[in-house]
């Protein structure tokens, strides 16, 4: 296999052009709970984003031989890369991300225990039981989770700020709702999405208001035009999104997970101007790379 083939076949299998809204997830929970621009932050990204690579790896060593008969194209069903070498990367990825975490973060450790038993409780169940997609969005609440409690540096406990709790809650819906919608990618005739399906999809219409209970310097006027510019640039997102999705499965997937960045810069604009802005850059980013590496 050619070096170039084999660098393009980990990010295929690592989903990287979704990476930047891992990056927005750690903003969000790290500056809404009181944290600066610091090295720390940088530690938490890279480990984040190891833990992150290593779920989306793993997740096609735990799914090649439903691959095989479904999805052919993916690369271990493909012939581009062995089994045996898919497990063996996305489990350095996973260990490294944990020892980034643990040793140079204050991540309370139970977080960062509870992320990776997560990602494979997910991995080894969802193609067997349902309800797993509420443990998927418990792995994208726990990245929010973990970055808050960085910097809040509880040795005992996990007191922190109740618009993140909110949030987070909010994603685990969010992130359900969107991998319900996924599991009818590879239907030749996928039936409309149900009724609770699509309201799952609309909460992120509300993430400007649990930002907007953050303490800030901002004057009043100011927290209102955010609120209204935040929940007007989300809906239309949504709106788009949802329409990609009735006309093409995995469209509106790659939409719905990229929206996820877009979502955060409305929550983290009431704490942070600078992390919103990056992290709009980073919903740009996502769309662009998704144009060269699948979303799914």
């Amino acid at each position: 296999m050619k070096e170039s083939s084999l660098f393009r076949t980990l990010l295929i299998l690592g989903r990287i052009s979704n990476l930047p809204t891992i990056w927005t997830n750690v903003a969000v929970g790290w500056f809404i709970s009181g944290g600066g621009w610091s090295v720390e932050l940088l530690w938490i990204l890279a480990g984040m984003s190891l833990l992150y690579l290593a779920g989306m790896t793993l997740n096609d060593a735990f799914d090649a031989g439903w691959d095989r008969k479904n999805a052919p194209d993916r690369p271990i069903a493909a012939g581009h890369i062995s089994l045996k070498a898919v497990w063996a990367v996305g489990t350095l990825q996973m260990i490294g991300g944990a020892v980034l975490l643990a040793q140079f973060t204050n991540i309370h450790p139970a977080l960062i225990g509870g992320l990776i038993f997560a990602i494979l409780l997910y991995n080894w169940l969802h193609k067997h039981w349902a309800g797993s997609v509420i443990i998927m969005g418990i792995c994208r609440a726990l990245v929010y989770l973990g970055a808050g409690s960085a910097v809040i540096r509880q040795p005992t406990g996990l007191a922190l700020p109740e618009p993140l709790y909110i949030v987070a809650f909010g994603v685990i819906l969010y992130i359900a709702g969107l991998t319900l919608a996924a599991r009818s990618e590879h239907l030749k005739s996928p039936k409309g999405l149900p009724f609770g399906n699509r309201i799952m999809l609309m909460i992120p219409v509300l993430f400007p208001l649990f930002g907007s209970r953050l303490l800030s310097s901002y004057s009043n006027p100011v927290k209102i035009a955010l609120i209204v510019v935040g929940i007007f640039g989300v809906w239309s997102w949504l709106v788009i999104m949802l329409k990609a999705l009735r006309e093409k499965v995995p469209k509106g997937i790659a939409y719905a997970i990229a929206g996820i960045a877009f979502y955060d810069a409305g929550i983290i604009a009431f704490a942070d101007w600078r992390a919103a802005i990056a992290c709009l850059a980073c919903f740009g980013l996502t769309l662009i790379a998704q144009r060269y590496i699948p979303a799914t």
